[in-house]
């Protein structure tokens, strides 16, 4: 019985609840007046592409550059890859106090480090390297595109020549497989350039005061005053490119080692090193075929990296804004599949960026700000590129498009990029949070195409609301 005197009360609370509920479920709606409540609806509209070259859009300033050639075997274009780089020298760096055997090296070596690399690593390549005639100016942005005789002298006769593959066939197995060993292609250059560095560092005046060491003081007077850098040429072989990570340059030399009476005691071999690295410029030259037949083809379009061809885009601004709140619009680019005997790695990550902004955007290290410019990765899934809202983009089109025709009847005829975005592959830094701290251009060897073109036109899913009347 008491069990029954503690469930009752729960009943005729439960029963009080659905009555409530089957009798107040409409009150919400009911005391809302008719013309505040918001109506939402989709449509659909289309936006046109091309393919466009990226000519001079590609900085060339990375911590990494490529060594190599290869052909495209879907286009048969031909791409080949060299790179210019100084050398550091570290802070107050030192040869011996007491000198160096003769004043000269007993060798010196240029030794080009990489990790990873594209084609075939049995292929036979070629390369030469060329000693800088002008520095690289810190602070200049350089393109992928530049003209590197404007560094060299092509008529003078190369420091080296080495004809490599990507593995060292004169290294026992035993070195190619330990633990300390990286692959390296390894050029022996003429003996005047260590001695030239040596000869410097112990360069007196007039009064036999040891001057030389002011310019080993850092890399900037190095680099001026020392040594200005090297050209490394492709100028052999196709179907191998590698991916140079560092760039070291030995100077091997003996001195003396005295003992506490200033005799000699032994004579022991030293090397001198400088490398590549953060506190100096590298910079890619890179240079293909006539890619002006891709971007002429009309079916569909591309993203070929690392110098080539981007997707540019028109979008309907003036279609999609109308009196309505657009809350959000997506849109997604459509990767063709490829065939058994052309299969590339999509890219990772794309850039969705007005086109006027896509040269400042790298200039000043911007990152994107989903209001003109947005990033999204491949889905494999779907085999798809998609952004899921760029609403603002189109707010941000609209308004500039207004602002200026009521200055400018001829605003839209002057500016006719106002309603275009390009697609451009880049490579994301993250913080420990995971956010986006730093964009560049992707350079890795890649070609793949969109669906696009005059063959097809690309949806837009644009979501709006407004109020009822």
């Amino acid at each position: 019985m008491k069990k029954f005197i503690y469930i009752l009360p729960a009943i005729f609370m439960l029963l009080t609840l659905v009555q409530c509920d089957s009798n107040t479920e409409s009150v919400g709606s009911s005391i809302i007046p008719s013309k505040d409540l918001i109506s939402a609806k989709t449509e659909y509209f289309e936006a046109t592409s091309r393919t466009i070259m990226a000519n001079d859009s590609i900085i060339a300033n990375t911590g990494e550059v490529y060594l190599g050639r290869y052909t495209d075997e879907e286009s048969g274009t031909k791409f080949t890859s060299g790179f210019i780089t100084q050398l550091s020298c570290s802070e107050n760096y030192g040869f011996p106090e007491n000198g160096v055997i003769g004043n000269s090296a007993t060798y010196t070596k240029l030794r080009l480090y990489f990790e990873e690399y594209y084609g075939d690593s049995l292929n036979s390549m070629q390369c030469e390297v060329y000693a800088l005639e002008n520095t690289l100016e810190e602070g200049t942005q350089y393109y992928t595109n530049l003209d590197p005789e404007l560094f060299y002298d092509p008529s003078k006769e190369p420091l080296a020549k080495k004809t490599y593959n990507v593995i060292d066939y004169a290294l026992h197995d035993t070195i190619l497989n330990g633990e300390n060993y990286s692959k390296h292609i390894e050029l022996t250059l003429p003996n005047e350039i260590g001695d030239s560095l040596i000869r410097k560092y112990y360069e007196e005046d007039s009064e036999g005061n040891h001057i030389g060491m002011k310019y080993f003081a850092n890399s900037e007077v190095f680099i001026k005053d020392v040594f200005k850098g090297i050209y490394v040429k492709c100028t052999q072989g196709d179907g191998t490119v590698l991916k140079i990570f560092r760039t070291r340059l030995d100077v091997g030399f003996n001195h003396k080692v005295e003992d506490e009476t200033s005799e000699t005691d032994s004579i022991q071999a030293l090397a001198a090193t400088f490398y590549s690295g953060k506190t100096v410029l590298q910079v890619n030259n890179f240079d293909n075929d006539d890619l002006t037949p891709l971007a002429n083809e009309q079916q569909h379009t591309y993203l070929k990296t690392p110098a080539g061809l981007y997707t540019e885009v028109t979008l309907p601004i003036l279609d999609i804004v109308g009196p309505d709140t657009i809350n959000s619009a997506k849109i997604s680019f459509t990767r063709y599949n490829e065939t058994a005997e052309h299969t590339r790695k999509p890219h990772t990550t794309l850039l969705l960026i007005r086109k006027c902004d896509m040269y400042n955007f790298f200039v000043k290290n911007k990152v994107a700000d989903n209001s003109t410019s947005y990033i999204t990765t491949f889905a494999s899934a779907t085999n798809e590129y998609t952004f899921t809202n760029i609403a603002n983009l189109i707010k941000v089109c609209h308004k500039e498009y207004k602002d200026g025709i009521a200055e400018n009847p001829n605003w839209e005829a002057e500016n006719p990029d106002w309603n275009k975005v390009v697609l451009i592959p880049v490579s994301t830094t993250k913080d420990s949070n995971g956010s986006v701290v730093k964009i560049t251009h992707d350079i890795s060897i890649s070609s793949i195409r969109l669906r696009g073109g005059t063959e097809y036109k690309i949806p837009i899913e644009v979501i709006t609301s407004r109020f009822n009347d």
